[in-house]
């Protein structure tokens, strides 16, 4: 495991899956109305608990190592299959993610699951996320 990579960072990256993953533990807060930019900020705040040697990149023992904090947190399967495409969307053809790639994934996905186009995921957008994650794609 890499130093400094915690429950908190395992508990941001559950919060970060949960728009694509409809198991939350029973204990999650209610959902908050998330700001476009706020977003973009918990993004970058994640990405740098990912990249470890601060160097921009993700490589794969960094994304390894959020992966292994995540499941011995309790994550479900559904919340590690979310992370693993998270990771694989930012993805350059070596396998590593950097910071500007994962924000334009994540923010790609953020605009999408803001249906109503007020630059803000309220609760009913995120549930509408983690809903149609979970459906089977054709």
């Amino acid at each position: 495991m890499l130093k400094g990579l915690g429950a908190g960072t395992a508990a941001a990256f559950l919060l970060l899956a949960s728009t694509a993953s409809a198991q939350t533990a029973p204990s999650a807060p209610a959902p908050q109305t998330i700001a476009r930019a706020d977003g973009e900020e918990m993004v970058k705040t994640m990405f740098g608990q990912i990249d470890a040697n601060h160097d921009g990149v993700a490589d794969a023992a960094e994304q390894a190592a959020i992966l292994e904090a995540v499941k011995s947190a309790g994550a479900p399967e559904t919340a590690l299959v979310s992370i693993r495409r998270m990771f694989s969307e930012g993805a350059g053809p070596d396998g590593k993610v950097t910071l500007a790639s994962f924000v334009r994934t994540r923010m790609i996905a953020f605009d999408k699951a803001d249906t109503n186009h007020d630059g803000k995921l309220d609760p009913a957008e995120q549930n509408a996320s983690r809903v149609a994650a979970e459906k089977p794609k054709p």
